[in-house]
């Protein structure tokens, strides 16, 4: 892979290309995701009320280095359905992530597993990481699918971790996946 840490970055999978977002990519769709109370709420957020100039800044934090923010991209048509962020730490070597897919009509259409595939192959083999893992705050039934379904195993459950968005406290879930249990996922089966 030609790609160096601060460059912007480029991967693609069978239906989608994954690439740094830049702040011309904060549009309008981009700016709903986070005012959508349906998307936030499985992110434990009430809509954020973001106009282009937040969601600009945000954007304009991630370095390409220790943190990634890829927008999720339609090959066959250049729409940008959703996005997946990363944050390698190079001293402990484990990267944590997460995902939202913003268009609903891209929901249960396995879009989580193809590019968490794609970006676990480069957190593991390009960025050298230990482990990948992700929190799941509350009870958002379709992450903790995605993450069982991709081989991640549920580490811990810190209970009434942390306060719900809409009142009252609510779970974190941790699930992780080391490098050598996805190099065996990625392993041709013999019989």
């Amino acid at each position: 892979m030609d790609w160096r840490p601060g460059e912007p970055l480029q991967l693609e999978t069978d239906r989608f290309r994954l690439r740094s977002l830049t702040p011309a990519d904060a549009t309008i769709t981009y700016v709903s995701w986070w005012n959508d109370p349906e998307v936030q709420a499985g992110l434990n957020f009430p809509a954020r009320g973001w106009d282009r100039q937040r969601a600009i800044r945000h954007i304009s934090q991630f370095n390409n280095q220790t943190g990634f923010h890829l927008g999720i991209f339609c090959k066959d048509t250049d729409r940008m359905i959703g996005f997946f962020a990363a944050f390698p730490d190079p001293q402990s070597k484990v990267a944590k992530t997460n995902i939202v897919i913003g268009e609903k009509d891209y929901w249960g259409k396995n879009v989580v597993q193809e590019v968490r595939a794609r970006m676990l192959s480069f957190l593991f083999e390009v960025m050298g990481m230990e482990k990948v893992k992700g929190e799941i705050q509350g009870r958002n039934y379709p992450s903790i699918f995605n993450y069982k379904a991709m081989g991640f195993t549920c580490e811990g459950v810190l209970r009434s971790d942390i306060p719900r968005f809409d009142g009252g406290r609510t779970d974190v879930f941790i699930f992780g996946l080391l490098r050598d249990e996805w190099e065996a996922l990625k392993a041709p089966a013999h019989d």
